[in-house]
């Protein structure tokens, strides 16, 4: 007897496949009928998944922004001090970073004139900064700018993905903390820059 089939583990799947198209050459390579030979599937099982073409977009989109929020509460979850280690999430770091980064550029010269399309991202940068208080909250405490410092943080981590994205042998990961590590003295302050001495004392 053959085992029963995951339908929403397999709309995923399809969803990723797309994604990964998206990312290595852009929208116009998100079709039924090449989705559906990436990931080896007639184009009626496809279809069966997907209303349309733009259906099967949106659901490409919100699965590179699944992966990130997958990867930044794994960090959390390790360690919900570690703000430097949740913040790298968001960054084109290995090959499901550097995916999500190109599905999102590729997004871009779409979303103004699509409201819906609009609608998700926004959603998604909405969340971003939820969770990025959250992180700085945990790490350094509750303080009334928490929100401007949440939106500053996501910003220059957008700005760093676009160089990065485009210039990775100028931005490698250790360069990419580094950075990071600076950024986050100057937008919450020099007294929350990282300090491992204090940290690993304060672990003991």
């Amino acid at each position: 007897m053959p085992s029963p089939v995951d339908h929403e583990a397999r709309r995923r799947h399809t969803a990723l496949i797309a994604a990964d198209l998206i990312a290595n050459g852009g929208l116009e390579q998100a079709t039924v009928r090449k989705v559906s030979a990436a990931a080896g599937y007639s184009t009626a099982v496809v279809s069966h998944y997907f209303a349309d073409k733009r259906e099967l977009l949106l659901l490409a989109y919100r699965a590179a922004a699944e992966e990130t929020q997958r990867r930044f509460d794994a960090a959390r979850a390790s360690d919900r001090r570690d703000l430097i280690g949740a913040l790298e999430t968001f960054l084109p770091q290995g090959d499901e970073g550097v995916r999500s980064w190109r599905v999102y550029f590729a997004f871009w010269s779409v979303t103004a004139n699509d409201p819906e399309l609009a609608a998700e991202q926004t959603w998604w940068l909405a969340n971003a900064r939820r969770i990025i208080s959250e992180a700085i909250r945990d790490r350094y405490g509750a303080r009334d700018d928490l929100n401007a410092c949440a939106q500053s943080l996501l910003i220059m981590l957008q700005g760093m993905a676009v160089q990065t994205v485009f210039d990775q042998q100028q931005w490698m990961p250790q360069d990419q903390r580094a950075f990071l590590e600076r950024q986050i003295g100057l937008i919450l302050g020099e007294d929350a820059a990282p300090d491992p001495v204090r940290d690993v004392v304060g672990g003991l």
